[in-house]
């Protein structure tokens, strides 16, 4: 079993009930990353829903978790024979420390568009070392071990833009596709976008996050995700970040919003 899907592993004990090990591997600077933490919520919706696929799926954050034990427990709202919709409470030490609503539906026949193209980049093995959040570069937190990740979009790094947007190509550093459960923990996997624009001591912890979920991809040989992601505005210590994950092959498969506080920091930006 890929390392992703061992770390979201869901153990049932009952009555929509689940146990599961946060683990320490997913940690940026102050606790785990969101996107993994999202990843388990959702997976434990799929124990019911999973035959549907994923279209939305909003997560708050609630309170801070940690590695260790936790509990996760489901309720499915509806199951209906077009929509169905399910809720889910992540507990941690007799607190709850996310909440999430998700909504399921399979395709229709319906008209396409798409006046949205995906960013011209140069190629996933044309991106400079220095350009890549490996060990030791200016973007690195520990999580990012779990991936391999190459700036292709906004500024070289140590430099600033006049606009706060940034992205670049992504995948898993163990081979994994990328269903709905890896669409939702690679769309907050990046660091923020405002850092493309200012270099004012900042930490951006998410407040909610939601996913929309387009499509799959249809290339078998799908290697990598292009992501972008960029603020607009901020303003009285929150922004809002838009994100956008294309297939390799330029499918749009996933739009992003979140909610996030700026706090300050005297250790600098952490995703």
């Amino acid at each position: 079993m890929n390392q992703f899907d061992q770390d979201i592993a869901l153990r049932p004990l009952g009555d929509f009930n689940f146990a599961l090990y946060i683990a320490d591997s997913w940690q940026i600077n102050v606790g785990p990353n969101g996107g993994y933490i999202a990843a388990i919520l959702l997976h434990g919706m799929k124990q019911y829903l999973g035959h549907i696929q994923t279209r939305s799926f909003t997560c708050h954050f609630l309170s801070a978790s940690v590695a260790g034990p936790a509990t996760l427990s489901v309720n499915v709202a509806k199951e209906g024979r077009t929509l169905s919709t399910a809720t889910t409470q992540l507990k941690q030490n007799g607190k709850t420390i996310a909440f999430a609503i998700a909504t399921f539906a399979n395709d229709r026949a319906a008209p396409h568009l798409n006046d949205l193209s995906m960013p011209v980049v140069p190629p996933a093995n044309e991106i400079a070392t220095e350009d890549r959040m490996s060990e030791g570069s200016a973007h690195f937190a520990p999580f990012r071990l779990k991936y391999d990740q190459r700036i292709a979009i906004g500024p070289k790094t140590g430099l600033l833009s006049d606009e706060a947007k940034t992205g670049g190509w992504t995948k898993f550093s163990e081979s994994r596709n990328f269903d709905d459960l890896a669409l939702l923990a690679i769309s907050d996997s990046w660091f923020p976008s405002i850092k493309a624009k200012s270099d004012s001591a900042f930490h951006t912890p998410t407040v909610d996050h939601t996913v929309h979920f387009l499509a799959q991809p249809q290339d078998a040989e799908c290697e990598f995700l292009l992501l972008m992601f960029q603020t607009e505005n901020a303003s009285n210590g929150y922004l809002i970040e838009d994100g956008f994950i294309w297939s390799d092959s330029g499918c749009l498969l996933a739009r992003s919003r979140q909610l996030a506080i700026l706090l300050p920091t005297e250790k600098g930006f952490i995703t």
